[in-house]
């Protein structure tokens, strides 16, 4: 008996931890991830953003948020205006830069290098997690 009430209180959780996944993610993809840093202080991190505006952003202190809807407007049409197609690839090792990874591409930056508008969100982001 002690055993069938264990089994089914542990069903249970199961089923709630996997209902809340599911209402929290959803059918929510990921719109972009942004990995920056680098240069002397070797400081890294990562942004993800979904299409619904939810953000994961740090490298070991995760940190979750939601963008503005004017940072959502803005990243959106900052990517329906980019040409990842014709971005510059750097030569070598990039000590310092941005990786995006947006639909099928996946580029690094080390300058903007047309792509400034793209990372103006996800770099706002970086700077709020990092002054919380």
């Amino acid at each position: 008996m002690v055993k069938s009430v264990r089994r089914r209180r542990a069903l249970l959780a199961g089923a709630v931890l996997l209902a809340g996944s599911a209402l929290w993610f959803g059918t929510d993809e990921v719109l972009i991830r942004v990995h920056s840093g680098g240069g002397i202080a070797g400081r890294y991190d990562t942004v993800v953003i979904w299409e619904s505006g939810k953000v994961l952003v740090g490298e070991q202190d995760l940190a979750w948020s939601w963008l503005t809807p004017g940072q959502h407007r803005r990243l959106r049409a900052a990517l329906d205006a980019a040409d990842f197609a014709h971005v510059p690839q750097p030569r070598g090792g990039v000590n310092f830069g941005h990786r995006i990874d947006y639909d099928r591409w996946s580029v690094v930056v080390t300058d903007g290098a047309g792509l400034g508008d793209v990372l103006a969100v996800p770099l706002e982001v970086i700077g709020e997690y990092r002054h919380r």
